[in-house]
C-alpha cells in the first residue's frame, strides 16, 4: 500500500481568502478540513469534517454544503472521488490516506 499523494497547493493570496472564508462559515479558526464522498441513493453527497487550531472537531451543523463548496471551488481539478484533507495554514489541499497500523505491517501476517 502506498502513502504517498499528489499535493496541490494554493498561491499565498487564495490560502488567505479560503482562510478567511472558512473562519466566517464555522466562526473558528481552523486547521484542517477532510472532505469525504460518500454515495447516498444515487448520487454523490460530500460530508466534511474540521479541526480548529487545537486539533478539536469542529462540530458543522448546517454548514456542510459551505464549508464543501468553498474548498472544492478553489481545488477544480482535485479527485473528489476520493477523501481530500485541506491543511488551512499552508493551504496544501492532499489525498487522505489511511495508514496500516504499525503491528499489522510487514510479512508476520
Amino acid at each position: 500500500m502506498t502513502t504517498t499523494t499528489t499535493a496541490t497547493r494554493l498561491g499565498p493570496a487564495t490560502t488567505r481568502v479560503l482562510r478567511d472564508d472558512l473562519k466566517r462559515i464555522t466562526g473558528r479558526a481552523l486547521s484542517e478540513v477532510r472532505i469525504t464522498p460518500a454515495r447516498y441513493d444515487r448520487s454523490t453527497v460530500y460530508c466534511a469534517m474540521a479541526l480548529d487550531r487545537q486539533g478539536r472537531e469542529v462540530p458543522l451543523p448546517g454548514m456542510q454544503r459551505a464549508v464543501v463548496g468553498a474548498v472544492r471551488r478553489c481545488f477544480p481539478d482535485a479527485d473528489w472521488s476520493r477523501a481530500q484533507d485541506y491543511d488551512v495554514v499552508t493551504g496544501i489541499l492532499r489525498q487522505h490516506v489511511v495508514r496500516l497500523p504499525a503491528c499489522l505491517e510487514g510479512d508476520d501476517l
